[in-house]
Order: C-alpha cells, then sequence, then structure tokens
C-alpha cells in the first residue's frame, strides 16, 4: 500500500498512537488516555486507505464498518452490525484497528423536516457506546455464537491478560475494545471544506478547489457528542494535486509488471490531469493498473494471433 506524501505525514502521526492504543499499556493507569482518532478530508484522499495502512503497518486485524450501511441496519431494527463488532472483539488476541468509515452520516442534532428519526439516534447511540467501550445488554456475545467461538484458548489469553473473571464474559469484551483496540473514524464533513473553497478565474464558470480548513472551522462541523469522544488532534488529508499523484506514481512503477509498464507510461500523464481535476484520489491508480495490464494482455492475444498465422 503505498501513500501520498500527505497520507504519510498523517501515518507517522497516527502510528505511536495506534501502539498505545492497542499494546495494552493503558491497563492500570490512573485515567485512560483517549485513543480514538479522526482522519478527515474530502472523498478520494484516502481516509479509509490510511487506516487500513495503520493495521497492516501494526500487524494487526483490520474491521472497517460503514456508518451509512449501520444506519440502514439500525433503520430494520436489528442489531447486526454491533454483532459484527463485537465477534470480531472476540478474535482479536493481540490487539486491532477498527475503522468507522463515513462518520460524518451519523450526523448530529435536529433535520429532517425538524424532527431528527428515532432510528437515527439509536445509531448515534450505539455509535456512542463503541466509542465509550461499551457492550449493551440487547448485544449478543459471542459465546451465544457457535459459529463465532471456535477456540476457548483464545477467550482464556484474553481473561489471563485483562485479569478479568472467566464469568464476566461482556466485560471482558469490554476491556478488549478498551485496552486493545485502535478505533479511526473517517469522515468527509463537506460542510468544512465548502466553506473554505477558493475559485480560481474570474468568471462564472471558475473552477473551485477545497482548501485545508482550519482545526476551529473542523471542530465546529463536528456534532459536539461525537467530537468528545476523540482527540482534540485530528488528522486532516486535503485533496490530492498533481504533485501527490507523480510522487505515488514513481513508488508504484517499480511494482507495475514489466509487460504492462509501456501501457502505464503512456497513460500516466493524462490520468493524473483527469484524476486531480476530478478530486479521484487513490483509487485512479487501482483504474490504471487495471487498464495498462488489460492493454498488455490485449497486445500480448494479438502478438500470438500473428505468430499462430
Amino acid at each position: 500500500m503505498i501513500l501520498s506524501p500527505s497520507q504519510q505525514h498523517a501515518l507517522d502521526k497516527l502510528l505511536p498512537v495506534a501502539r498505545i492504543a492497542t499494546d495494552g499499556s493503558r491497563v492500570g493507569l490512573p485515567l485512560n488516555p483517549r485513543t480514538h482518532s479522526l482522519i478527515v478530508g474530502p472523498s478520494g484522499c484516502g481516509k479509509s486507505f490510511l487506516a487500513r495502512r495503520i493495521a497492516q503497518e501494526l500487524n494487526l486485524p483490520c474491521m472497517v464498518v460503514n456508518v451509512s450501511s449501520w444506519m440502514i441496519q439500525g433503520a430494520r431494527g436489528n442489531n447486526w452490525t454491533f454483532n459484527q463488532i463485537v465477534e470480531w472483539l472476540g478474535t482479536l488476541k493481540a490487539g486491532g484497528v477498527l475503522v468507522l468509515d463515513e462518520i460524518d452520516k451519523a450526523g448530529g442534532g435536529v433535520g429532517g423536516g425538524g424532527v431528527e428519526s428515532e432510528w437515527r439516534q439509536h445509531i448515534r447511540l450505539e455509535l456512542h457506546d463503541v466509542l465509550d467501550s461499551v457492550i449493551p445488554p440487547c448485544v449478543s456475545l459471542p459465546s451465544q455464537n457457535e459459529a463465532a467461538m471456535s477456540a476457548t484458548a483464545l477467550w482464556e489469553d484474553t481473561i489471563e491478560y485483562l485479569k478479568v473473571l472467566p464469568g464476566d464474559e461482556r466485560q471482558c469484551l469490554c476491556d478488549q475494545l478498551c485496552h486493545r483496540v485502535f478505533v479511526v473514524g473517517c469522515g468527509a464533513w463537506q460542510g468544512a471544506w465548502k466553506s473554505n473553497t477558493r475559485s480560481l478565474g474570474f468568471s462564472t464558470t471558475a473552477a473551485a478547489f477545497p482548501e485545508p480548513p482550519s482545526r476551529q472551522q473542523i471542530l465546529g462541523s463536528i456534532d459536539a457528542e461525537l467530537r468528545l469522544r476523540f482527540r482534540d488532534e485530528i488528522a486532516v488529508l486535503p485533496p490530492m494535486i498533481p504533485e501527490d499523484y507523480a510522487a505515488v506514481a514513481r513508488k508504484l512503477v517499480t511494482k507495475i509488471p514489466l509487460h504492462a509498464r509501456p501501457h502505464w507510461d503512456k497513460l500516466i500523464g493524462q490520468a493524473i490531469r483527469e484524476a486531480a481535476a476530478g478530486c479521484l484520489g487513490m483509487r485512479m491508480f487501482e483504474e490504471l493498473v487495471l487498464k495498462a495490464m488489460v492493454l498488455a494482455q490485449a497486445k500480448e492475444v494479438i502478438g500470438q494471433s500473428y505468430s499462430n498465422e
């Protein structure tokens, strides 16, 4: 997983916090330092990409939960998402990274004609429970689901480490979430970026470019109850500019199959210009690698057909 310069800078800032969040060093402290971290930036800047890279660097399991999907499940009146998180906690042995993607979709405050739906409030409260390391009684435990509980020894190790009574499975899971999981919230909070947009040119068709908002602008756009559950230091990823794409391309080209590189070289310049204009982010490279490989494969097939003739 290759990172842009701004992503690498954010990774260097987040990794020390992630290690403290997952190595159990906070157990027994007179207070529990908050390690939950926010990654904020416009769509396509690589927020969830960066969050998964943190787990890779620490060699820890990663679970990505899309808050928008969580809200859909909540509208159907079930605890499926929370149950999935709890089952994942039951599989951890040396910590993990929990990514709450699109966390800004949880919203907050009044909306939708003046009254917020009860299910939306319910999902936000479930989200708060996760951030507060609370597993409510309505959520089933892994031991209540045979498919999720395949190794008794795993629980014995967790219980021994956290010094939790074997019978108190719910508390064991809460402590696992509190002391061995790094929680990352990824969100765009478009309002903060829109309020910091500049125009290039003076005509009515002038292009608009979002600039990184200030910390005060970001904090002001986040629901207060949610914001207080995260660290004050926020990782802000600006939109990728052509120089960022070029830096990633220089690292990535060495890992492209040799037979596909000529096609990559022909496509990369135009691809960077289009990606920067459309704020496509890191996914541009996924498309470009595939296109180069398809073209290389097609050329190889054509060459073989000529040789057969």
